[in-house]
């Protein structure tokens, strides 16, 4: 009876943990929605993960120490000898030999990351889990934060970072070596993973290399991202899981929770694939009855305390969820939300047709191998899990899929865009697993010799197809392009070569240097009597920035969410005086200039970018070349007198009242029946937009080149000077080069001389 009694105690026990467990994500969600919560949802957001974090911690480190002993027995039966690790040595050795001579280290979406630092600054300083978007430090190194504001990306990654602070100092330059830690640990984890899972060395030793020779993954080991630290906490998610299987006691399982959910602060849509493991937890704990006594089995209670665990130390990404529930991440003319088909044949498309440019590089950050492979491994995992009756994997993997679905589907996993294809990393050691099973299963046909010279010579193979793409590395293919990143980099160069001053900066995401424990803040945040104290408080030391925000008016990718403040950096320098002989200027991506200035505060304002005014009277016996005869271009509308976008004709920092506003690729046509002798015209990019990789405009008189501009940059100007004796037909033809964004050609004062 008291056996009975005790056994109900424990079920009513297990029941009434799992509706708490099962309580949290729900009362969380509906909060906001239902309940008018929402900002208590944002307080909890900003205040809590800090502290919940620590608890977990200091929980894991506890369960740690007092299983230690447990698992170095455990860790005996599942790992080979340490002969058969040498392989996976080389493998890694590789890898960190690409990153460290081919692979600069740098930001590879510098808002995304940079929001990861300065949020890592804040919960050093303030344990506040919003980004810091205003500071400065003071002279022990302790951050002022003032503007923390919520962001959508999980908090756990920063919250490693301000571990690191009070070790490594507050310019976060470290973490780009830490991460080549991570690289080798993810390496040798992934290998210890399915080793456990699987006995089969040759099975391990393909995922890690395989996953290790992918471009994309090398790429984000020298980057900030946190796809990095999402494959390592993944990895040994599914290491320790192998541990509380075999162990199946509560606290095995507990200690896996912990590392679960903060395996879900990496990304917000890791939680849906958190079910995978919850369900084989589930099936472990409930289908063993007869457990003996401390078993996580014994009344359901071990996986209660798994699922509550996991759903108490979620509460960070659950929050942050739920304060973001029905925003649209992405925007654009491709938005977040349903269009996961269109998502995903694009994601096979891009990812099997990578292809050469015409400068013989890697047209992207992908190997058409790894895919094919890939399909292939999911067929054959198919068919072994018929064949032998053997579904655990697959059903594994199955239930894993729907963080894959919610990154194509509800993230907007269009690879288009380049800084998308990061995401593709959270998949890359399934699709690792997926090709080594197909591989192994082709060398289980051989002899046991033949057959490990078999699973060698594809690593070997892979591995090499990998190392011919080194000028791809070199080059910086996988974000190349993107201006922001390349910014950044030239903002470092320049604070290296001038001499080391306690400085501030004036910029439009001031989180970029918050996160390298520099202080800065917002345009909008100046006024003339801040400026006053600041230049007291820093000695002159006070830096405006003029970077890619003041130049586009509009998104560089129409796919994207890019908003510029053109007009926000025009009106700063018609307030602020500018002290043009500190300026240091260059050209960045897309030919737009970042500027960096010091600020001061006497003189006479203006611009930087302020356009001379040209005025150019009509000659006698001359007319101005208007409209034309015959004209086509592919963008926008033919405008006299102004750009083709409407704005006044600018070229080469010169404004012009008179002339012909145009867009590649295109034509103007006129007749002259002869009557001219010359023209005389500038022609240039307008500066309007800051965003074109150049244009060509070539001139022809009745079918014979009179003048080629050549490739036209932004800021150059071409004069041309021409002959028109005899001319019946003058021809303008203009080519995009390949690229039609912002090709906003302008032919400014054109006058024919008759």
């Amino acid at each position: 009876m008291s056996k009975m009694k005790n056994r109900v105690n424990q079920l009513v026990g297990a029941i009434g943990l799992l509706v708490i467990a099962f309580a949290i994500p729900l009362l969380i969600y509906a909060a906001p929605k239902y309940f008018g919560q929402k900002k208590l949802i944002a307080n909890l957001d900003l205040n809590l993960p800090f502290w919940l974090y620590l608890i977990q911690f200091a929980l894991g480190l506890g369960l740690a120490i007092n299983l230690s002993k447990d698992f170095k027995s455990w860790l005996r039966s599942v790992v080979p000898n340490p002969k058969s690790l040498i392989s996976v040595c080389v493998v890694a050795a590789l890898a960190i030999f690409v990153c460290l001579a081919w692979v600069e280290p740098r930001h590879r979406v510098q808002s995304d990351e940079s929001i990861f630092f300065s949020t890592a600054q804040n919960l050093y300083a303030h344990q506040v889990a919003g980004s810091c978007d205003e500071g400065e430090f003071n002279e022990r190194g302790r951050l002022d934060c003032q503007k923390s504001v919520h962001n959508f990306k999980t908090k756990g990654v920063p919250f490693l970072y301000a571990l690191g602070i009070p070790i490594f100092g507050h310019n976060l330059k470290w973490v780009f070596p830490l991460h080549l830690f991570l690289l080798i640990a993810t390496i040798f984890l992934l290998f210890f993973a399915v080793r456990a899972w699987t006995a089969n060395n040759n099975l391990a030793f393909l995922t890690a290399a395989i996953f290790a020779a992918q471009p994309t993954t090398l790429f984000q080991f020298r980057s900030t991202s946190v796809e990095p630290i999402y494959t390592l906490l993944f990895a040994l998610s599914v290491f320790v899981f192998k541990w509380a299987w075999d162990k199946n006691t509560t606290k095995h399982w507990v200690f896996l929770a912990l590392i679960l959910a903060f395996f879900a602060q990496t990304r917000q849509e890791t939680v849906f694939c958190l079910g995978a493991f919850i369900a084989f937890a589930a099936w472990r704990n409930l289908s063993t009855p007869n457990s003996p006594p401390g078993r996580g089995a014994e009344g359901g209670v071990g996986f209660s305390a798994f699922l509550l665990t996991l759903s108490i130390f979620c509460i960070p990404v659950l929050l942050t969820i739920s304060y973001y529930q029905g925003y649209n991440f992405q925007g654009g003319e491709f938005s977040a939300h349903g269009h996961f088909f269109g998502n995903l044949k694009q994601a096979w498309n891009i990812t099997v047709n990578t292809g050469l440019t015409k400068e013989g590089l890697l047209a992207n950050p992908f190997l058409s191998s790894f895919s094919y492979l890939t399909a292939c491994g999911i067929l054959v995992l198919l068919a072994f899990s018929i064949i032998k009756k053997q579904w655990g994997i697959f059903l594994f993997l199955l239930l894993y899929f729907p963080q894959i679905f919610m990154v194509l589907n509800n993230v907007s996993g269009d690879l288009s865009i380049e800084i998308n294809q990061r995401y593709t990393l959270i998949a890359f050691p399934v699709m690792a697993f997926l090709c080594a099973f197909a591989l192994d299963k082709a060398s289980s046909f051989l002899p046991q010799k033949e057959g490990l010279f078999f699973v060698f010579a594809c690593a070997a193979v892979l591995w090499g197809n990998t190392l011919t793409y080194g000028e791809s590395f070199k080059k910086n293919i996988m974000y190349s392009r993107n201006h922001l990143t390349t910014e950044e980099v030239e903002i470092h160069k320049w604070i290296k070569s001038a001499p080391e001053k306690n400085r501030i900066f004036i910029y439009a995401r001031p989180w970029h240097f918050i996160g390298y424990g520099m202080n800065a803040i917002h345009y909008n945040s100046l006024n003339p009597q801040r400026l006053r104290e600041l230049l007291y408080k820093y000695d002159g030391e006070v830096y405006y920035v003029r970077g890619l925000d003041c130049w586009d008016s509009q998104t560089y990718h129409k796919k994207a969410v890019e908003r510029r403040i053109a007009t926000v950096c025009d009106g700063f320098e018609q307030r602020f005086a500018i002290d043009e002989s500190s300026i240091f200027t260059t050209t960045v991506t897309n030919n737009y200039r970042l500027i960096i200035a010091r600020l001061k505060e006497h003189g006479a304002s203006g611009q930087l970018f302020a356009p001379q005014e040209v005025v150019v009277e009509l000659p006698e016996n001359a007319e101005w070349l208007g409209v034309p005869t015959e004209h086509r271009q592919d963008w926008g509308q033919l405008q006299i007198d102004k750009s083709v976008t409407g704005k006044p004709l600018t070229i080469a920092k010169k404004r012009y009242r008179k002339g012909i506003g145009t867009h590649a690729n295109g034509m103007l046509r006129y007749d002259l029946s002869g009557k001219y002798e010359r023209l005389t015209a500038v022609l240039g990019l307008d500066e309007d937009e800051f965003c074109s990789n150049g244009a060509q405009v070539k001139i022809f008189g009745d079918g014979n080149l009179l003048a080629d501009t050549g490739r036209l940059a932004q800021g150059a100007e071409y004069l041309l000077d021409i002959s028109l004796s005899g001319v019946s037909q003058l021809v303008f033809e203009i080519d995009g080069l390949g690229d039609i964004s912002c090709d906003h050609i302008d032919i400014a004062v054109p006058v024919l001389y008759k």
